[in-house]
């Protein structure tokens, strides 16, 4: 899928048959619009797959936008990651799997006060501007 950053065919499902590779248009495009119900009745769709050099998440637009109700399927490649991290274009929310890593080197709290900073300092120069 096309990160929404680079434009770039990046982010892609991931199929531990073909080394990590979709092997067709066809297989990608059945991942993106798949939403059906596993056997213990939950959902199965896009955000429950396993995805290669990015993200691919179904968003949902809120009361208030003029896609109140609408439903996206949009994609981030690492990369894009990377670089819209550090210009707090895109903000450190937390991780769901781990509270810290390397012996406590690395932590949610500190990436989420790192992210709240640039997030200050990119909304107080922009006031300035």
């Amino acid at each position: 899928m096309y990160c929404i950053c680079c434009k770039k065919n990046r982010p892609s499902p991931h199929n531990p048959k073909e080394a990590g590779k979709v092997t067709s248009k066809e297989e990608e495009e059945d991942i993106l619009w798949k939403n059906s119900k596993r056997g213990d009745g939950s959902l199965y769709n896009v955000n429950n797959k396993m995805i290669d050099n990015g993200i691919i998440w179904i968003i949902e637009a809120g009361y208030g936008s003029t896609h109140d109700g609408d439903q996206f399927v949009i994609a981030i490649c690492d990369d894009c990651i990377e670089e819209n991290l550090e210009d707090a274009t895109l903000l450190y929310y937390g991780n769901y799997m781990f509270q810290t890593m390397n012996n406590g080197d690395w932590s949610v709290e500190k990436e989420k006060e790192k992210s709240k900073q640039k997030y200050r300092r990119r909304r107080n120069l922009d006031g300035l501007v």
